[in-house]
């Protein structure tokens, strides 16, 4: 079948793998960049790193920001681009084959003013006929192309976000409510429906304003001058609207994503409002976004009338004045009623396609703000990854941090010249009150966050110079930003991993006490979790993100608070798994309980972000 097939596969690996994204330009070689369907003619002109853009603006910040936003686009048109070459190619056929019409009309009124009715009519009559069936075949086969191109981007994009979202940098992202942000991949249904217009009806009518100029020049040289005014209107039209144009539509789509998040953010605290008192603030704010969308809409919309209604004047002149001249150019007989009535039909297509290119910056203006919102989140910063392997051993590793320092902004340290040494194969207790900074040093070590001062060392080599991959292939982390996911239990503790059986999940299960609630589901470890775990008492949840800690038997485990709020036979079992089944194995744990400390080799105890006290046992 033509609507899948093995080319999106292929060109989605190049695309996850970042091969084959930017446009290459020779730095020696003069190139033309002639974007004409897009929002205004621009030729970009490279030679030798300098850029010179010929660009008729009013405010050059705008062109820039225009000029990216069409680089994008061209970036996730190159994908595609024997598909839309074949569109093109497919379109200029189709473009040759309906002048068959005119031309055919053309010469039939000049076999009917003969008075007869021949063979070679009755031909001309089957061959616009004809022209006009493959002109739709052609149509049809483009539609077939324009589907596959649209499957093929929803594909890349579900597949890029996939990808994308666990590898970025936390800290980047912080101050963003990821689920929101990734809202914007519903922009791909726009991208899709712009684009199938776009390359259909563009294509279309830039080659029957092509020809059919071309053709008019035939009939009389006056015609090449309402052909140039034709263009020149047109050029005018898109650069005095098409900066303005994009702005807006960049606005109403930030007041849509605003509303759509607000609104996600009600039915995330529903029992927040549903049990405020007669409150309305969330009716307000609702009502705060809205008006800015119908503002923005308002605006977008102005400039699209502006367009509509410059085209109905020009429209209703240009007609005009092509009738005048066409009248009289018959009546002085330099044209016959055949040519007279061919270039009239070729005038409504030329005129048909100018208002249909005209009608298509809606789309064009979609199409652009959906590829700006779709990279949106997949321009975040990304984690850096090094090139050295954490080479699995039977033994712990070591971990050294030198002089760490870290905060979640630039404004305010969380952690302040931390240093201490852990040698392979201790069990560590991390002590201290709340806002200690025992969870960020965690978060720290397990390499969630990355940009920090100072130093910390596994197995005496800088933790940024590993392939972060494989550092969490080898270690177990349990920390209290952690969630469980829609899916079965099982798929929530191996997380993709079909090496583990239901043996090693049973007898961790057993530890925690998760059996108890696997067993009293009749599908036991395939019993479907809701999203974040609602009607799931927070005991369940943790003992589930705990056996997904444990179950990789990990060189070193990174837990906080591990049993906190677990029943107590379950605590001291977890403790004697830790302590005496995971021996050699490096094992942090962040927790005040006094007992456990006592039976770990090393205890560092947090006080306001730096460490006040490490205490050596000897076990």
């Amino acid at each position: 079948m033509f609507l899948l097939c093995d080319s999106p596969i292929v060109r989605l690996r190049q695309f996850v793998s970042g091969r084959g994204i930017c446009i290459t330009i020779s730095q020696k070689t003069h190139h033309y960049l002639f974007c004409s369907f897009f929002n205004t003619f621009i030729i970009v002109m490279l030679s030798e790193r300098r850029v010179f853009m010929c660009i008729c603006q009013n405010y050059l910040y705008m062109a820039e920001k225009r000029m990216s936003t069409l680089l994008k686009l061209l970036e996730v048109l190159k994908f595609e681009k024997s598909e839309i070459s074949s569109i093109y190619f497919y379109a200029i056929i189709a473009g040759v084959v309906q002048l068959s019409l005119p031309l055919g009309i053309q010469s039939i009124i000049s076999f009917v003013l003969g008075g007869t009715i021949s063979t070679s009519m009755v031909l001309l009559i089957a061959l616009v006929i004809i022209g006009v069936l493959v002109a739709g075949l052609l149509q049809v086969n483009q539609m077939k192309l324009i589907e596959k191109i649209q499957q093929q981007l929803f594909v890349r994009y579900a597949f890029k976000y996939a990808d994308t979202i666990p590898k970025l940098n936390l800290q980047d992202v912080d101050n963003y409510y990821l689920p929101e942000l990734v809202n914007r991949f519903f922009d791909t249904v726009s991208l899709q429906k712009g684009i199938s217009k776009i390359l259909l009806d563009i294509p279309a009518a830039s080659i029957q304003i092509i020809f059919g100029l071309i053709l008019l020049s035939f009939y009389h040289p006056v015609f090449i001058f309402f052909g140039l005014l034709l263009l020149v209107v047109l050029y005018l039209i898109l650069i005095t609207t098409g900066n303005k144009g994009l702005q807006t539509s960049m606005e109403e789509s930030n007041y849509k994503y605003k509303v759509a998040g607000y609104l996600q953010e009600i039915a995330r605290v529903i029992t927040t409002f549903k049990f405020s008192r007669n409150s309305s603030l969330h009716i307000n704010k609702t009502d705060d976004y809205v008006s800015g969308y119908l503002q923005s809409r308002t605006s977008h919309f102005k400039i699209l009338l502006f367009q509509y209604w410059t085209l109905i004047v020009f429209k209703l002149l240009i007609i005009s004045a092509m009738l005048i001249v066409g009248a009289i150019l018959l009546v002085d007989q330099q044209i016959n009623v055949g040519q007279f009535i061919a270039s009239e039909i070729v005038i409504l297509m030329i005129i048909g396609s100018v208002e249909k290119m005209i009608v298509s910056l809606d789309n064009i203006y979609d199409v652009l703000t959906s590829v700006e919102k779709i990279n949106k989140l997949l321009e975040k910063p990304k984690e850096k990854v090094g090139s050295q392997q954490l080479i699995h051993a039977n033994a712990g590793f070591s971990l050294e941090v030198k002089d760490v320092s870290f905060g979640y902004s630039s404004e305010k340290l969380i952690l302040k010249d931390l240093s201490f040494n852990i040698p392979a194969g201790s069990r560590v207790c991390v002590m201290g009150a709340n806002s200690a900074g025992k969870s960020t040093l965690i978060r720290l070590l397990s390499g969630a966050y990355q940009d920090f001062e100072g130093t910390i060392l596994i197995n005496n080599i800088p933790i940024s110079n590993y392939d972060i991959r494989s550092i969490r292939g080898n270690i177990g982390v349990l920390l209290s930003i952690q969630e469980i996911f829609q899916g079965t239990i099982k798929e929530n503790i191996c997380i993709g991993n079909d090496a583990i059986s239901y043996e090693q999940m049973n007898y961790l299960a057993e530890i925690t006490g998760l059996k108890q609630f696997v067993d009293s589901h009749k599908e036991g470890y395939d019993f479907e979790i809701k999203p974040i775990g609602n009607h799931l008492p927070d005991k369940i949840v943790k003992k589930v993100l705990l056996v997904r800690a444990l179950i990789h038997n990990p060189q070193m485990l990174l837990l906080e608070e591990p049993w906190l709020g677990l029943e107590e036979q379950y605590v001291k079992q977890i403790q004697a798994h830790i302590l005496q089944k995971l021996t050699g194995k490096t094992i942090i744990v962040v927790t005040n309980d006094v007992a456990f400390a006592d039976q770990c080799n090393l205890v560092i105890e947090m006080e306001r972000g730096a460490v006040k006290s490490i205490k050596t046992n000897n076990l």
